[in-house]
């Protein structure tokens, strides 16, 4: 399958260039791509327009999220569900209706740049060491201010059918699923979702650099044809 990679917050597209190969190897081709536009709804479009450039109802395409972009996949895959035929979030989910991505992340001359390191809990940056998080902070990218706090919104309740891997990493997929089966309202969209699978990997927030062998092997996983049922 097509599978198309988007970035979390502070992040382009060679945030995934351990990952993908692994989706290559599998046979799956990739498309990591580096979030544009100045809101929520300009990055939804943008996305929106590489689905219509990319995939059609007879071959639709897989969207990756990370961390922010789990919600911008998924509002994009609201406006066009007939042509998304997986959605994997890597330590992310889609939020409630009106939620937003954190409207605590602090502006600063605009912007909402990589916050310091001891603004996160120990669970977030479990394996990131010395040497990874300086490699964080060359490449980070300032968000524009607008977005994390911009509001969640969808239409199209077809979104609720479109398969849906979560890649829990600092919450145990055990918690999480408990949280979903509890119709927790921050769940909401989860708890809709008619064929979600949730699987866990025992890392930090950023995947993608301490375990990206092991992430990319669960999205292989993930995407794997399920076995036909027996008569």
């Amino acid at each position: 399958m097509h599978v198309i990679l988007v970035p979390g917050f502070w992040l382009d597209a060679s945030a995934w260039d351990d990952v993908a190969p692994v989706l290559v190897a599998a046979g799956h081709s990739v498309q990591a791509v580096t979030r544009t536009g100045d809101s929520l709804d300009a990055q939804v479009a943008a996305l929106v327009a590489l689905l219509d450039e990319v995939a059609t109802a007879e071959e639709p395409v897989v969207l990756a999220g990370h961390s922010g972009a789990g919600p911008i996949a998924f509002m994009a895959a609201d406006q066009r569900p007939s042509l998304v035929a997986h959605l994997l979030y890597v330590d992310t989910f889609p939020g409630p209706e009106g939620g937003c991505v954190n409207d605590e992340l602090p502006v600063v001359d605009g912007v909402v740049p990589l916050p310091s390191w001891d603004v996160w809990e120990e669970p977030t940056v479990r394996g990131m060491t010395p040497a990874l998080r300086e490699a964080f902070e060359r490449r980070a990218v300032p968000e524009p201010a607008a977005l994390p706090s911009d509001p969640f919104h969808y239409a199209d309740p077809a979104r609720h059918a479109i398969p849906a891997t979560v890649i829990s990493c600092e919450m145990p997929a055990s918690d999480l699923a408990a949280m979903v089966a509890d119709h927790q309202a921050w769940a909401a969209e989860l708890v809709a979702t008619e064929d979600l699978t949730i699987v866990g990997l025992d890392t930090g927030h950023w995947p993608m650099f301490t375990a990206p062998r092991e992430l990319g092997e669960l999205m292989v996983q993930a995407l794997a044809p399920k076995p036909i049922d027996g008569p």
